[in-house]
């Protein structure tokens, strides 16, 4: 037999490994269903498996490695919130509708309570 080919075998062992310890590959105690290939092993049962029966392990392995990271990958922690403040922020016309509030009361349409009630709701308070 020739060197590479336990090279190779022993490289994509290790690898396994390696491979299945990042991406955190743990036996699950889930029971094998009758008719479904089921592998329950950590990293180095896969590592094992790989160096006694690589030309089955190793492509099974690869086959069940997207499975692997959906199980075993955490989930992504969502994007932290954009932080926005309670006091919403005026519209571009807040002059404009300032001034006609102010016209309003100076021409005794509404009263100074009226007056302030619309004020702190125009400025969001």
């Amino acid at each position: 037999m020739e060197y590479w080919v336990l090279l190779l075998v022993l490289g994509t062992s290790v690898w396994v490994y390696f491979d299945a310890t990042k991406i955190g590959v743990k036996r699950t105690g889930e029971k094998a269903q009758t008719g479904k290939f089921h592998v329950d092993m950590g990293p180095v049962g896969w590592m094992v498996c790989c160096l006694l029966l690589w030309i089955v392990a190793f492509p099974a392995y690869i086959i069940l490695r997207p499975k692997f990271l959906t199980k075993f990958q955490p989930l992504r922690p969502p994007a932290p919130a954009v932080a926005t403040s309670t006091v919403m922020q005026p519209p571009p016309d807040f002059d404009d509708q300032l001034r006609k509030l102010a016209k309003l009361k100076s021409e005794g349409l509404i009263n100074d309570e009226e007056f302030n009630a619309r004020k702190k709701a125009l400025l969001g308070l």
